[in-house]
């Protein structure tokens, strides 16, 4: 009875000790797959507030830009250029805070809209292959966002 006691006290121990390991560990995994962006609006908005203009005018002139609709479809369109290494989430928001500056109207369904969104942000004319990818996805939004 004496050794079921000691094999039981060392099953307990063990499983104490070994717990926060095993959720510490789980906790970090977690921590590294998720991907946490603000929302474009406020992105936008604070670039823009970091060029000079007052917050509450930065941020009425990215919600005049990018409406509550737009944005999902914005953010998906970002994703999709970055993981086709077409441009980074920083060069799109640059450009985006650019226009609403200049309060120009955006279509970003528009295959014509992302070639010149495209070359604007790289200085150059964009390549077959980038044209190619590019009109992918303005189909696809067009289809998903009619």
């Amino acid at each position: 009875m004496h050794k079921q006691n000691f094999i039981m006290v060392t099953f307990i121990i063990t499983g104490l000790a070994l717990n926060p390991v095993m959720g510490e560990t789980a906790e970090r995994r977690t921590g590294y797959s998720k991907v946490n962006h603000p929302s474009v609006v406020s992105s936008i908005a604070k670039i823009l507030h970091n060029r000079g203009l007052e917050e509450d005018a930065a941020n009425a002139i990215a919600s005049e830009l990018v409406s509550e609709e737009e944005s999902s479809l914005l953010e998906m369109m970002i994703c999709i250029l970055e993981n086709h290494d077409i441009v980074t989430r920083e060069e799109v928001l640059a450009y985006l805070s650019k226009a609403a500056l200049h309060k120009q109207k955006l279509d970003f369904k528009s295959y014509d809209q992302l070639i010149g969104m495209v070359e604007k942000i790289k200085q150059k004319p964009t390549e077959e292959n980038t044209r190619k990818k590019l009109n992918e996805l303005s189909k696809v939004t067009r289809q998903l966002f009619a």
